[in-house]
């Protein structure tokens, strides 16, 4: 019997039996070399860029997948320590900003809102990005102001 090499997916890395054609998750066909790299895109710093989502860590990483498959960079990030938040302090859900560029803000969005959806089966079709009539922040639950653009508290950002 030969032993053939697993065949591998050139995206994800995935390893698959040397009979198998398609990586299931990346639906790309597979060849016997390791992924190749694509090379980094890189983001301006955080403050140049727009705060869409403070959530739990592994629904900024679902919704930074989505994102990503809508060809839409963005950045992750952690509260620093000297944040006064209950986060900040160690306290509570990890909870993370995710950042995308300003020009992406509205596509990123609707990405958030369709993500959103899937996350949040019974999420009535009404509802979407346009939290700012809302009293609370969607993404931490901080009070809001009435004219609120931004959350005082996590910096999540409403397009106003």
């Amino acid at each position: 019997m030969v032993n053939l090499p697993p065949k591998v997916c050139p995206r994800c890395g995935e390893e698959y039996v040397h009979t198998a054609t398609e990586c299931v998750e990346c639906r790309i066909p597979l060849g016997f070399d390791a992924p190749v790299e694509e090379p980094a895109f890189e983001l301006p710093p955080a403050e140049d860029l727009v705060a869409l989502r403070n959530a739990e860590v592994t629904w900024v990483e679902g919704l930074a997948h989505a994102l990503a498959d809508a060809g839409i960079p963005s950045r992750i990030e952690l509260p620093r320590r000297e944040d006064n938040t209950v986060q900040g302090r160690g306290m509570g859900a990890i909870r993370c900003t995710l950042f995308v560029r300003p020009e992406d803000a509205p596509a990123a969005a609707r990405v958030d809102a369709e993500f959103a959806r899937t996350q949040v089966p019974d999420l009535p079709a009404d509802s979407g990005s346009d939290w700012s009539e809302s009293d609370a922040c969607p993404g931490c639950g901080s009070a809001l102001a009435p004219d609120a653009v931004e959350c005082p508290e996590c910096g999540l950002s409403f397009g106003g």
